[in-house]
């Protein structure tokens, strides 16, 4: 087995150094990382370049292509480079435990159709556009368990078989639910998205969220995430034909248009602006970056 991967990076080198560090010290390490470049300035090429590590490729996107377009780029490059399974992976989140990679390449047989691994799944219910959060209960009665969507940052394993499907995420949502977008068209082609009970139960104790609950609504740090949410889920309805999910998608964002203004003013006009900004865009088919995240 040929085991590799990809870091997707923007301006941050000397963040991706210890992660590139913490990576090759995991008890299986990859055989070859892609560094995925989205930054402007030549640092981190200046940074790698200097790095001798027979081990780290780069690739420099000339753009910034979000972490959709980079991750696309990096599966494309794994599976061009002969890996078996592909770490999908992001600057600023190394693995949490120094075996993770071992945990999870410990499933990988467990079933025929495993086409993803992850340290942390969610279900999504695709009728309502929701991801729901799965019981700490549920998890201590199980090896494993079927998901629907790997979170974010949470160490991804991508079989090659995936991607010699054709199957990437959409590069037009530039930020946002790129994972979510790539792992629903993996389930759809019968692929299994499988995520290790005993990883999933450590990190949660680790970050004592056993018996955590989702608040229905809290105040957002960054409403232009909010907006990258909302006009990504209304692409992602419209790519698997889900109408069901974008008709209750417009009900519920409505509803918050509103609601934000529960914490004044400034913000719900803010919030307001944001999310009828998501509708209009969606509406008028405009995709990729429009806003800044810095």
């Amino acid at each position: 087995m040929k085991f590799g991967g990809f870091i997707i990076t923007y301006n941050r080198p000397e963040i991706l150094l210890i992660t590139l560090e913490k990576i090759f010290q995991q008890t299986i390490s990859p055989e070859l990382i892609w560094v995925i470049d989205n930054s402007e300035g030549l640092e981190t090429d200046h940074i790698i370049a200097s790095h001798l590590n027979s081990k780290i490729k780069y690739y420099r996107m000339g753009n910034n292509a979000g972490p959709a377009g980079a991750a696309a780029k990096g599966l494309e490059l794994c599976e061009a480079s002969g890996m078996d399974w592909i770490y999908w992976g992001d600057d600023n989140d190394p693995p949490f435990f120094e075996n993770t990679f071992e945990r999870l390449l410990a499933f990988k047989d467990v079933n025929p159709f495993c086409g993803i691994l992850g340290s942390v799944g969610h279900f999504f219910d695709r009728k309502k556009g929701v991801i729901k959060r799965i019981q700490s209960k549920l998890l201590e009665k199980k090896e494993y368990v079927e998901v629907d969507v790997v979170a974010g940052g949470m160490s991804m394993l991508v079989n090659s078989n995936v991607v010699r499907d054709g199957i990437f995420p959409n590069k037009d949502l530039f930020f946002g639910f790129e994972e979510l977008d790539f792992c629903l068209k993996a389930s759809r082609r019968g692929f299994s998205i499988i995520v290790p009970c005993s990883i999933f139960i450590d990190l949660r104790k680790l970050h004592n969220r056993t018996d955590f609950e989702r608040p229905k609504y809290k105040k957002k740090a960054s409403l232009i995430r909010e907006y990258y949410s909302l006009r990504n889920l209304f692409m992602i309805s419209d790519e698997l034909t889900l109408r069901s999910m974008r008709n209750q998608l417009m009900k519920k964002w409505s509803i918050k248009m509103l609601y934000g203004f529960r914490y004044g003013p400034a913000y719900g006009l803010e919030n307001l602006k944001m999310i009828s900004l998501a509708f209009y865009h969606y509406w008028k088919g405009i995709k990729g970056k429009t806003f800044n995240l810095d």
